[in-house]
């Protein structure tokens, strides 16, 4: 078992949504939740490492706007993989995407999603995750 899968196979899996504007949160976090995810929020950086730390194998993946309070989007997935490498990250913008593969190629398991996005497109980037 990996330390992304789930401890039990009957809970659902755990996103973590990372991103300050209350409103974009409070819906992507019922988007999962209207998929059969469990959803946890961060609106800052410090939150961000308060809830991948203690989560180990519960939460699946990160859900991360480029831009958050407290750091900028390539220097927390680096903060992320320090702690859990193996974690996907899925990373939302409304900046242009190719620009973006090239900035965070190096880190692996990583999509992205262009804002705005619609429940079907969150749905395909979690499922090209493997999720």
């Amino acid at each position: 078992m990996t330390p992304t899968a789930p401890t039990d196979a009957t809970q659902p899996s755990t996103v973590l949504v990372v991103e300050d504007e209350p409103i974009v949160r409070m819906v992507t976090v019922a988007m999962l939740e209207d998929m059969g995810f469990r959803a946890t929020e961060a609106a800052n950086a410090a939150a961000v490492l308060a809830r991948v730390e203690p989560a180990e194998g519960a939460l699946r993946a990160v859900l991360l706007d480029v831009n958050i309070p407290g750091a900028r989007g390539r220097d927390m997935v680096g903060e992320i993989r320090a702690i859990r490498p193996d974690l996907p990250v899925l990373i939302a913008s409304g900046a242009d995407t190719e620009e973006l593969r090239q900035r965070f190629d190096r880190h692996g398991q990583i999509e992205f999603l262009p804002k705005p996005y619609a429940i079907a497109e969150l749905r395909q980037a979690l499922a090209r995750l493997g999720l």
